[in-house]
C-alpha cells in the first residue's frame, strides 16, 4: 500500500495483514503541561495512534514508545515519566494490548513517539482513504470541534476554574474515545467506501479526501453543532462554526458510503452524523447555503 492513509499495511506469510502506525506529541504543540496531567498526556498519545489503528478497522496488537524528557528536570522527572506510562497502560488496558519496547532520551521538551502495530486477519476488509465514488454520503461520529471548544475553554478559565456546563468538552480535549469498535464494524460493510481518522479538523480532513479520490465535497445545508459548544461560543464571543469545520484534535472517524446507507442502523454507541456528499462537478469543498454555495477553504489544525 501506498504511502497516504492513515497506516501503512504489512502482510506476513500466514496472509494476516499488519497495520503500523506512528504518532509524536510534543509539548507546547500538541499538550501543555498547564491544561494536561502527565497521565493525560500518555493516554491521549496511546489513543492518536489508536485512532489511526481504527480508521484502518484494525485491532490493536502491540506498541512501542520512544519518550523523550526535558534535560535538567531534576528529580520530578523520575516520576512524571511513571505517570506518562500509568497513561500508557490506561489506554492499552481498556483496548486489550500491550506496551512491548521503547526507548528513553533526554532532550529539549517533553515529547511522546508511540508506534503502534494493529492486525487484520485473513479476510477481513482494509478500510482506505481512496475508493470513494461521484455521490457518495460522508458521516462523522462524535461532535466535530468538540475538542477545539474545549482547548478554549481552558485558555479562558484554566483547568480548575471550568464551568461544569462545558466539561464534557474539556474532556473529549483530553481524554478522548477512539473509535475502534465501531471503525471494525463499519469496515466490514459493503456499502462503506472509504474511512479516515478525523484528528486536524474537517475542512482539512475532508479536503484530503477530496484530494486522494478526485472529488469535491458539498457540506449540506442546516448543520448543527451540541448545545454546549453554541453556548461556549455565545460566551466566548467565537462562531461555533470555526470549531466545528476547523477544530483538530478530535480523534474521531470519517467514513464515506453509498448515499442510501445509513449507518446509525448499525452503530447505536456514538452519535453520527451526515455531512453532506462527493461530487465530480466542483473541485474544493462548499457549504450549501439559503443564498448559495459558499466555498469552505482548508484550515484546519497545523502541527508546526
Amino acid at each position: 500500500m501506498a504511502i497516504g492513509d492513515d497506516a501503512a499495511v504489512r502482510i506476513n506469510k500466514a496472509g494476516e495483514r499488519l497495520i503500523i502506525t506512528a504518532d509524536i506529541s510534543v509539548e507546547n504543540v500538541h499538550f501543555t503541561l498547564d491544561t494536561m496531567t502527565f497521565e493525560e498526556i500518555g493516554y491521549r498519545a496511546m489513543v492518536s495512534n489508536l485512532s489511526d489503528c481504527a480508521a484502518m478497522g484494525a485491532t490493536p496488537d502491540s506498541a512501542v514508545v520512544q519518550l523523550v524528557f526535558p534535560k535538567g528536570g531534576g528529580e520530578d522527572v523520575n516520576g512524571a515519566i511513571e505517570k506518562i506510562y500509568t497513561g500508557f497502560t490506561q489506554a492499552c488496558s481498556e483496548w486489550n494490548f500491550p506496551i512491548v519496547g521503547g526507548d528513553l532520551s533526554g532532550g529539549a521538551v517533553w515529547t511522546v513517539g508511540i508506534t503502534l502495530i494493529g492486525s487484520l486477519s485473513p479476510g477481513d476488509k482494509v478500510a482506505k482513504r481512496t475508493g470513494i465514488s461521484d455521490g457518495d454520503a460522508l458521516w462523522v461520529t462524535g461532535t466535530p470541534g468538540g475538542s477545539a471548544a474545549g482547548l478554549a475553554a481552558l485558555a479562558k478559565w484554566g483547568r480548575a476554574g471550568v464551568l461544569e456546563r462545558y466539561q464534557r468538552l474539556v474532556d473529549l480535549h483530553i481524554r478522548p474515545t477512539p473509535r475502534v469498535n465501531e471503525a471494525r464494524i463499519l469496515a466490514a460493510c459493503g456499502p462503506v467506501s472509504g474511512m479516515m481518522d478525523l484528528s486536524d479538523g474537517l475542512s482539512k480532513d475532508v479536503g484530503t479526501l477530496c484530494f486522494d479520490n478526485g472529488l469535491g465535497f458539498i457540506f449540506e445545508r442546516g448543520l448543527v453543532s451540541s448545545p454546549d459548544m453554541v453556548e461556549l461560543a455565545d460566551e466566548l464571543d467565537w462562531d461555533w462554526q470555526d470549531w466545528f469545520y476547523h477544530g483538530g484534535e478530535e480523534y474521531e472517524l470519517l467514513l464515506s458510503c453509498a448515499p442510501s446507507f445509513d449507518p446509525r442502523g448499525i452503530i447505536n454507541t456514538v452519535n453520527i452524523t451526515r455531512l453532506g456528499f462527493f461530487t465530480s462537478k466542483y473541485s474544493g469543498m462548499f457549504i450549501e447555503g439559503y443564498g448559495g454555495m459558499e466555498e469552505l477553504p482548508p484550515r484546519g489544525w497545523d502541527h508546526c
